[in-house]
């Protein structure tokens, strides 16, 4: 799907250098979000404590999602990002994407559930939920967001972070952690928004950043959607699904696992953990 996004993206650019877009290219499709933060601009180092990098292979750290922290042992995170689990990477404490340091904390997956219900394709019930084999050392630079309560619905501005590229069509992800400011857009809006055929469920949440220069459509996967308030945490509202590409054409909203959905989910999960374990 990912190779499918790119394809087209870069087709589109070549398009667009001839003058016009064909019908056939301006055509637009769902797809999972490709890792970029389009037009974002770079957060302040260490204001998303919880987020993480995962990676598939604990030796040889290479991003491929995003995902935050929920608790000191404990991370969420897109299902589509998830193959095996056990053995993944998750490196907490970054700013700049590739800059391990003191401050950063690495930690090896030992146990991992995607939500049985997910089909594997663009669509619902695309979260899944990481243990640690080691659980985080809290400070200020490594620390968890909160949880929504049940089935919350949430209105108003938000935060997506992730590392990303700072410019649509140029395919150099940015060096340190992007964020862009977007708006809660409700259920029925989306729904009418996004084309009849799309694969929206009520467990979404959509956000659009109102520009079309500025997209959240492609942040990235697994990362989190956020509503940030002055000396609290961070709350987790959302979880980076999947939008419409190529997102400048699109102009729609982008579309989030939505967490309050998952809460029960998530509290069960922990719960079986512990009892196995």
């Amino acid at each position: 799907m990912k190779l499918i996004a790119v394809t087209l993206l870069v087709a589109l650019v070549a398009a667009a250098q001839g003058g016009k877009l064909s019908d056939k290219l301006a055509k637009i499709v769902p797809s999972f979000a490709t890792g970029f933060v389009i037009n974002g601009t770079e957060a302040e180092p260490h204001s998303a404590p919880y987020i993480v990098s995962l990676a598939t292979n604990y030796d040889k750290h290479s991003h491929i999602c995003g995902g935050t922290i929920i608790a000191k042992e404990w991370v969420v995170t897109a299902a589509h990002c998830i193959s095996s689990p056990v053995g993944m990477s998750v490196i907490a404490g970054l700013h700049t994407r590739a800059e391990v340091d003191e401050l950063t904390q690495q930690r090896k997956v030992d146990f991992g559930r995607v939500h049985e219900k997910y089909s594997g394709g663009v669509g619902p019930y695309d979260i899944a939920l990481l243990h640690v084999s080691e659980p985080f050392i809290f400070n200020e630079w490594v620390s968890a967001a909160t949880l929504p309560s049940r089935e919350q619905v949430h209105e108003g501005e938000t935060h997506l972070y992730g590392w990303g590229q700072p410019k649509s069509y140029v395919f150099t992800a940015a060096k340190t952690l992007q964020t862009v400011t977007t708006e809660i857009v409700n259920y029925d809006e989306c729904k009418a928004e996004l084309p009849e055929t799309a694969p929206l469920a009520e467990s979404n949440i959509c956000s659009s950043s109102l520009q079309q220069s500025k997209s959240a459509c492609n942040g990235d996967s697994g990362g989190p959607l956020v509503v940030e308030t002055n000396k609290t945490a961070s709350e987790l509202i959302g979880v980076v699904s999947w939008g419409y590409i190529p997102c400048g054409l699109a102009n729609l909203p982008s579309v989030y696992t939505r967490i309050s959905a998952y809460v029960d989910w998530i509290t069960n999960i922990q719960s079986a953990y512990y009892q196995l374990f």
